[in-house]
């Protein structure tokens, strides 16, 4: 499969037996890190169902690269670089030794772009995989690496609602706010027997952001439109943005948003 590493009988049929040769290939003490560890965690997903690339971490020997020489893994590239990893940053899934999220995030930045980074970091959230407690871990385990100055904004803008995002559309729409030191909202909680995607309660302000995953198909708009109906007659000022209209312009959405607070307070203010 790799050279030294052998298998009788079928060729590698998934990503799990990828990773394991790979494993194998690097020695006792290694783990999957970076991309690779991402993926098994599901904060990145892969357009192949063997991976191209399979990041592993080793504290000892030389850091090197090998490719696949079975059919299976003939186009995967298996690096192996040197990282001191404890035994606490690592964990055991489906029988492989991986990096913790924290550690794989770290090292899946070196090479990631930003909206990759982006992306893994809320799906790490979203998946309940990075917490409060990660911060000063990641901050201080990545202190000169290469890879935290593009990670080290996300990590600034760490709030607890974070934990409570359905979709990276509701994440990114939370860092941008944040990173204004605006009123941050309710997270997917109910109003009027309705779950929200961000409210300000106080004012009555609604926020859907309506990803292309759940909100494409007639019958969704429908029940989308519905719900919206039913919150503006209870005296609720709701906004909607799709993901194309956020990703195109996230600072004019922003605006939007910030005007509809403002518009609300004055209005409440002169009741």
């Amino acid at each position: 499969m790799i050279r030294g590493v052998y298998s009788l009988g079928r060729d590698v049929e998934s990503a799990d037996a990828a990773m394991r040769a790979a494993l194998a290939f690097a020695g006792p003490g290694a783990v999957l890190t970076g991309i690779s560890a991402c993926q098994k965690w599901g904060m990145v997903t892969s357009r192949f169902q063997i991976p191209r690339y399979i990041e592993v971490a080793k504290s000892s020997g030389k850091a090197r690269k090998q490719t696949g020489i079975s059919p299976a893994l003939r186009k995967t590239v298996v690096s192996v670089i040197r990282r001191q990893v404890e035994s606490t940053e690592t964990r055991i899934k489906d029988g492989l030794k991986l990096a913790c999220p924290a550690l794989a995030l770290i090292d899946f930045a070196v090479n990631a772009s930003d909206r990759e980074i982006r992306f893994a970091f809320l799906e790490a959230c979203r998946l309940r995989l990075f917490k409060e407690r990660d911060l000063k871990y990641c901050f201080n385990r990545m202190a000169r690496r290469r890879g935290a100055k593009k990670l080290r904004p996300y990590l600034a803008l760490w709030v607890p609602e974070l934990l409570r995002i359905k979709s990276v559309l509701e994440g990114w729409f939370l860092l941008e706010w944040v990173e204004r030191t605006l009123e941050t909202p309710e997270v997917n909680v109910k109003a009027f027997g309705y779950e929200v995607d961000c409210v300000w309660r106080k004012l009555g302000v609604v926020l859907e952001l309506d990803g292309d995953a759940f909100h494409s198909d007639p019958a969704q708009r429908m029940l989308d439109l519905e719900k919206q109906m039913y919150l503006e007659s209870r005296g609720l000022i709701v906004i909607r943005v799709t993901y194309a209209e956020f990703a195109a312009d996230p600072g004019a959405v922003i605006e939007r948003v910030i005007e509809a607070l403002k518009l609300r307070r004055e209005v409440l203010a002169a009741v």
